[in-house]
């Protein structure tokens, strides 16, 4: 077995089982790829009809794929960080190759250049890879409102704010940088969806470098229907930025490059992304007496403007600068595995994000993300700066 080769690994669950097979039949194309390893949730029919598929492609015959079904690794929700430290594991105990390559199985677009883009970087002396990609600008609303928040309060010195897609499933390591993972407890314990916010916390915390791609065509893939079937990714995110709250804050600088960002296609230009409509529903839902005492915790007009929830939506308080300071509540107040807890932040966030559609989103594509770089680069400088009374200034809308 070359030792320059990489290994190509797909989590899944319940897949289009044509667009999975076709990622692994591209994968398993290329010469620097010695092994696909596909890793699945449990042995359901997407696993076997898959399996079936591959078996039977003769363009398939003579290369190395592994099915195998994740391992109960961690101690939170069983997902996707079994399935990603499954393969990590594999990787490290069974496989020569160089490096391991992570993709989502459901790109509907994937091509040779995600994994040529990889290895085009990391030939550079690169430890790491992340790919980013363009998307809409109600997009990726856990990024940014919850893991690059709560990155630029915990962390506002280091480079972790600053990172293009945390929650990014697409990326390669070295070797040695899944040795160090798979060997963490903190990393094995994270079952769930907060695997990629420990995995993006470590890689820079031990000091890996970092190269993030990008990839102009974006990611076609399967969408989420509502914001209502986040709440438990957005959950599982926060609580591992919850408990990071206690780790050291000053992380040294890593070499870190960021390709720059071009061309947006049409359709991602101009998609908002959810039904506005809908989501309004979700503030008035669910209320229970422990939610409005728990609001006692946040700042009055935070408090008295959720309250009102209960009989008509408002979200018009909930700016750049009352999410800071809600935020601030959440890590200072927070129970993990309280089930009002979990609650209430899920409406906190639906008010920042249904504030932001209608304040800044609405506004066009440029607009909005000009307004989500400077909304982070202010919390950290805000956090960073916090002992000398640097006052919070909101981007203009």
């Amino acid at each position: 077995m070359n030792k320059n080769t990489s290994l190509v690994s797909f989590p899944f669950k319940v897949e289009d089982v044509d667009v999975f097979v076709n990622n692994i039949r591209t994968a398993a194309s290329l010469p620097v790829v010695n092994e696909v390893l596909c890793v699945g949730a449990e042995k359901n029919e997407c696993y076997k009809k898959a399996q079936k598929k591959v078996m039977q492609d003769p363009c398939l015959k003579d290369k190395n794929i592994t099915f195998k079904v994740q391992e109960r690794l961690g101690s939170k929700r069983p997902g996707k960080g079994d399935g990603m430290n499954t393969a990590l594991k594999y990787f490290v105990e069974n496989s020569n190759c160089r490096r391991i390559h992570f993709y989502d199985a459901d790109i509907k677009n994937f091509s040779y250049k995600w994994v040529l883009e990889s290895e085009r970087s990391a030939n550079m002396g690169f430890d790491v890879v992340r790919h980013y990609f363009p998307r809409a600008r109600t997009d990726a609303m856990i990024t940014w409102m919850i893991t690059k928040t709560g990155f630029s309060i915990l962390f506002p010195d280091s480079q972790l704010p600053f990172i293009e897609q945390p929650l990014g499933g697409e990326l390669l390591m070295e070797k040695k940088v899944a040795e160090k993972l798979i060997s963490d407890k903190d990393v094995i314990i994270q079952s769930d969806w907060g695997i990629d916010t420990i995995y993006t916390y470590k890689m820079i915390k031990n000091r890996f470098s970092m190269y993030e791609a990008y990839m102009s065509e974006g990611k076609s893939h399967s969408l989420y229907p509502g914001l209502d079937s986040l709440e438990s990714m957005l959950y599982e995110c926060f609580c591992v930025i919850y408990n990071l709250k206690d780790k050291k804050k000053k992380i040294k600088h890593i070499k870190h490059r960021i390709e720059h960002a071009s061309s947006v296609s049409n359709e991602v230009e101009h998609k908002l992304g959810f039904d506005i409509q809908k989501t309004l529903l979700l503030l008035k839902q669910g209320w229970t007496e422990k939610q409005f005492e728990l609001l006692e915790f946040f700042p009055g007009e935070v408090r008295d403007n959720m309250k009102k929830n209960k009989e008509i939506p408002i979200f018009d308080f909930m700016d750049d600068a009352a999410w800071y300071k809600t935020y601030k509540t959440m890590l200072e107040n927070f129970v993990q595995g309280d089930k009002d807890w979990r609650k209430l932040i899920f409406k906190l966030w639906v008010a920042r994000v249904l504030w932001y559609t209608t304040n800044v989103a609405l506004k066009g594509y440029d607009f909005s993300f000009m307004h989500l770089y400077r909304m982070i680069d202010n919390y950290a400088r805000v956090s960073k700066n916090v002992e000398t009374n640097d006052t919070f200034q909101a981007p203009e809308v």
